[in-house]
């Protein structure tokens, strides 16, 4: 994308300037353009940057300087308002070097130079005393090597005691000399594993302010002023950054029971980007449209269908993995008044496009590649109703389930992760799958501990546990047994399943005590569902009996 645009751009500006050769040779201006505003969408942001110029009278080549090489260049759009654009010239490779310091990055920068100087200071020191050291050895050295010097042969006793206590009094010196300077340099030395300490935090702030790419795009546009006086530009462009871009809703679900249920929604968004360039106090647009998304229908191919002869019969392993399979494919995927409470709202929503678009009324920071910016919105509330359900062929204890109207008349859009609370203590950690104005939702939040659940097989055999099997039919008798170890009573919904069959040769009945609240729930056939009040310390006990029968000569599967 990036090729073919700089292609078109060098030849349409060879085209132009070949037409104006004519014209006064024009001047090259610097131009510092800093980001305005960003509109950020899932995995993409649109950038808008600005600039203010003073042109002379007549043609200038413009260096808008700052665009990162993250920047989709078959995007960019320049616009200048006080002056004609007659060309654009994008360049992303040999590219002239640029000043990318800041005063931050100075200080930092100044910082470590003045540790890396006492280092080299402190090392001085440190081999000036290991030097002093050294020399009082080789006196040492020196002194024992003159005590017993040929030389000193026929000297008299006076002279000997003499020249011994020269030697004793200077070997003693030199002895302090050598303490003295082995302390001295390890002073420096411990002195040195501070500030190689220092070194490392001075390098890290460094590396802290220091997030942006150097590396940048060479913008030039040619354009003519028929007067002189002030330009102001204008440049947007599409970026997707190094791929950890764009932004995502964030919710806190906080249940309060007690007599009357409430649900309190606490919205906020995550946002973060690694566009090779910090954003500083840029005016931020959130936006639901995917333009990185499908844009067209999906095609549709002819179906061709062919008979063959029957593959060989599956080996009891591959009918096994065929079965778990089956039964997983089968499994489901487990997954009043409204008041809104505004706490100093700084955002505002449009929603009369095609996608919600969010527009907060204060700037925002946020370094590239290094941090993701939490934004508070608001909080929703509203009335819900609290049960129990209960899946005993899958969990050993009921789970809580609210169900709640999305009557917050705009669109809750989906998260990865929403944290759940039941008055206030966190329970669980989950995806929320978002909900339409109107649309209803069954949340779970947690665990119910003191609602435990057991299924049994009650009918026991030779060949399987509960199983009593002959060549053309099967019969199982399994007993369900629900406690409440609560301190309270729940609304409780237990789901179970018995066996179907779409083959009028294999025939299923079954029978339930008691008779479930509901069949196919949700239209899945088989799935069945009891609704109950289970007081504090109750046990409800539901027994299944299912019987399957076929012709002579065929298998179960």
């Amino acid at each position: 994308m990036r090729s073919a645009f700089s292609n078109m751009t060098f030849g349409a500006t060879f085209a132009v300037t070949t037409c104006v050769a004519t014209a006064a040779v024009s001047d090259v201006i610097q131009v510092d353009s800093q980001i305005s505003a960003v509109t950020l969408y899932p995995g993409l942001a649109q950038i808008t940057r600005t600039a203010d110029v003073v042109l002379p009278e007549g043609q200038h080549e413009l260096i808008l300087q700052g665009v990162p090489q993250s920047a989709e260049t078959a995007s960019l759009q320049v616009q200048i308002d006080g002056a004609r654009r007659i060309s654009t010239r994008v360049r992303d490779e040999f590219v002239p070097p640029r000043d990318a310091s800041t005063p931050e990055i100075e200080a930092a920068e100044a910082r470590i130079d003045e540790i890396e100087a006492q280092i080299v200071a402190v090392e001085d020191e440190a081999a000036r005393a290991r030097a002093a050291a050294h020399a009082a050895r080789s006196s040492i050295h020196f002194l024992e090597q003159l005590g017993s010097n040929d030389g000193l042969v026929g000297t008299d006793a006076t002279a000997l005691a003499d020249i011994a206590l020269m030697i004793s009094r200077r070997a003693a010196e030199n002895h302090r000399q050598i303490v003295d300077a082995e302390a001295e340099a390890r002073n420096q030395e411990q002195a040195l594993v501070t500030l190689q300490e220092s070194l490392t935090d001075a390098r890290a702030a460094l590396a802290a302010v220091s997030l942006e790419d150097e590396d940048r795009l060479y913008v030039e546009v040619t354009v003519e002023a028929a007067t002189a006086g002030e330009a102001s530009i204008r440049m947007q462009y599409l970026t997707e950054g190094a791929g950890n871009i764009g932004w995502s809703p964030s919710y806190e679900l906080h249940l309060a029971t007690g007599s009357d249920p409430e649900l309190t929604l606490n919205r906020s968004v995550i946002l973060s980007q690694d566009t090779g360039e910090n954003w500083q106090d840029v005016a931020l647009t959130l936006s639901t449209a995917e333009p990185l998304g499908q844009s067209a229908p999906s095609r549709l191919f002819p179906q061709l269908r062919r008979i063959e002869k029957p593959m060989p019969a599956p080996t009891s392993k591959q009918r096994l993995s065929s079965d778990m399979e089956l039964d997983l494919a089968n499994e489901p995927i487990i997954e009043a008044a409204v008041v809104v409470e505004e706490i100093f709202r700084q955002w505002s929503v449009d929603r009369s496009g095609v996608a919600a678009v969010y527009g907060f009324d204060t700037p925002v920071s946020v370094a590239s590649g290094a941090e993701a910016l939490r934004l508070e919105m608001d909080s929703l509330k509203t009335t819900a109703t609290l049960t129990a359900q209960a899946v005993p062929l899958r969990n050993e204890t009921a789970y809580r389930m609210v169900r709640f109207t999305n009557e917050f008349g705009e669109q809750l859009l989906a998260a990865t992760q929403a944290a759940h609370f039941v008055d206030g203590k966190l329970v669980a950690v989950a995806d929320f799958a978002g909900l339409a104005p109107g649309a209803e939702a069954d949340l779970g939040f947690g665990a119910i501990k003191g609602l435990t659940l057991s299924r049994d097989i009650l009918d026991q055999s030779e060949g399987e546990q509960g199983l009593i099997s002959r060549n053309t039919e099967q019969v199982r008798r399994v007993e369900i047994e629900v406690e409440n170890l609560t301190n309270r009573g729940w609304p409780l919904r237990l789901l179970d399943r018995v066996p179907y069959s779409e083959q009028d040769a294999l025939e299923i009945t079954w029978e339930a005590r008691p008779a479930p609240t509901e069949e196919n729930v949700e239209k899945q056939r088989g799935i069945l569902a009891w609704d109950m009040e289970i007081a504090a310390g109750a046990t409800e006990v539901i027994e299944i009996e299912t019987e399957l029968s076929w012709p002579e000569g065929q298998i179960l599967r």
